[in-house]
């Protein structure tokens, strides 16, 4: 658990935060895609990235990733963890980069995809929906034998010996899960993408509670939020609020606007407590 003062190590293709506790964190954070609705691909967004959702968490003896965006395909292929895909939802900008990782096409690079938003069977309707004809070549879903599809229990009990998993529903048209993952004494909550309102301020902040590392979705400012009701987003204001209460030991803000330039992002990261960063593509954090 980080309870110490936190270091930023920064070299030119990562930046990373550790404890400076005199030893290694449990947890590892890799950020493959930090952006939010569409891929970008501009000079004036290089800094933080254009790709979109996509989060992998490293623990002792697992590979979990949060959402297969357009970021997926920089995915690396655990050789000596079991891999899981944890999908929040099913709209396009967390499932687009699925079939474009080379590596799922290696029979020896078996993974596990699951979510808590609906049931395994839907789950696998919804893919293949998006990856099979007319809309994509072939069907992924009946192609590439290297998939297990398991509902949601079945791949805690997988896990429980090493890892506590946990889900929260989100506020979010079409709805959207939440996920905890708790080794020993780290915590790391993912929460992308939910519109945060008042009814869900309690069960939100027990679900989040002290948490090592929180991902929120910020994609508005509160000034934009007040033209976006029902869009499905929250803001960095609104993050800010929140772990007043909560009280995560780091927050990274994510599912940044696609339209939101890498000056713009500075501008809120000159802004931000102490405690809060801006995600960007290929960043890392020991948790």
């Amino acid at each position: 658990m980080l309870l110490y003062h936190i270091v930023r190590r920064e070299n030119k293709n990562a930046v990373t935060w550790v404890a400076n506790t005199g030893f290694e964190a449990e947890m590892k954070l890799s950020i493959h895609g930090s952006r939010g609705s569409i891929a970008t691909s501009s000079r004036s967004t290089q800094k933080y990235g254009g790709y979109t959702s996509c989060f992998e968490v490293i623990t002792d003896n697992h590979q979990i990733i949060f959402d297969a965006g357009s970021g997926f395909k920089n995915v690396k292929f655990s050789k000596s963890r079991a891999s899981f895909l944890l999908l929040s939802h099913f709209h396009h900008d967390h499932i687009q980069g699925l079939p474009f990782n080379p590596e799922l096409f290696d029979p020896k690079n078996e993974i596990i995809i699951s979510s808590n938003l609906c049931d395994i069977e839907i789950v696998k309707q919804n893919i293949r929906k998006y990856f099979s004809p007319p809309y994509f070549p072939f069907d992924i879903v009946s192609s590439l034998s290297n998939i297990e599809f398991l509902p949601f229990n079945a791949v805690r009990e997988k896990i429980e010996k090493d890892i506590s998993l946990n889900s929260m529903l989100l506020n979010h048209p079409g709805g959207s899960t939440g996920y905890k993952i708790i080794e020993k004494n780290n915590s790391f909550i993912y929460l992308c993408d939910n519109e945060f309102e008042e009814a869900q301020r309690r069960s939100l902040t027990n679900f989040s509670k002290k948490a090592d590392l929180l991902i929120w979705d910020g994609m508005f400012t509160q000034e934009e939020l007040a033209n976006k009701k029902g869009w499905g987003h929250s803001s960095i204001e609104q993050a800010i609020e929140f772990n007043k209460a909560a009280n995560c030991k780091k927050i990274l803000i994510t599912h940044h606007a696609p339209n939101r330039s890498d000056t713009e992002l500075d501008q809120i990261a000159k802004n931000l407590p102490e405690l809060f960063t801006l995600a960007r593509d290929g960043l890392e954090i020991e948790v």
